[in-house]
């Protein structure tokens, strides 16, 4: 009875570690609202052929959102969270969206020169820490769509802010 909670007490510990590293690394996982999914869309301007980066992809809400509501040719989630990423797998597995591709790691030490459209939720200082890497690798006229929170020194070309309780969701182009 000892030896299995141990392996409880370990297996615990593991994913809450796993949690803290990457809510450190870029953003803990919060789920964005149901009611923004249509604005985040719209602004993101997805078009036919488009390859669509979600940074911190969770368990994959925007992923199948956009898979079901847009006509990008892939849509690729980067998860750093081994559970939230097992989740979003175990979903792609029975969700029928063929372009929904899966990457689990940091982000940051992924190339994304090959995407169109990168999606986000992540906080301020991850923001920050990812500009240099967007300048350097975004081709021209690629879009960057910020939930919640601004990328900061840089002007967003949009924002979406339908009512005062509302979250601000942030169009930038690179």
């Amino acid at each position: 009875m000892l030896y299995i909670s141990t392996i409880l007490v370990f297996i615990i510990f593991i994913i809450l570690l796993n949690f803290a590293y990457a809510g450190v690394s870029a953003a803990p996982w919060v789920p964005s609202r149901k009611k923004d999914y249509q604005r985040v869309l719209e602004l993101a301007g997805i078009k036919n052929g488009d390859t669509v980066y979600d940074l911190g992809s969770g368990d994959g809400r925007w992923l199948f959102y956009f898979a079901k509501h847009s006509p990008a040719q892939e849509i690729r989630g980067y998860e750093i969270s081994l559970i939230m990423y097992l989740i979003c797998w175990i979903k792609k597995l029975f969700s029928g969206y063929p372009q929904v591709k899966l990457s689990f790691g940091n982000f940051y030490k992924f190339n994304l020169s090959k995407a169109d459209v990168l999606i986000c939720f992540l906080t301020p200082r991850a923001m920050k820490k990812l500009l240099p890497k967007l300048k350097k690798e975004m081709k021209p006229g690629s879009r960057l769509v910020s939930y919640a929170f601004t990328m900061p020194n840089v002007e967003a070309e949009k924002v979406s802010k339908v009512s005062q309780k509302s979250v601000s969701i942030y169009l930038y182009r690179f």
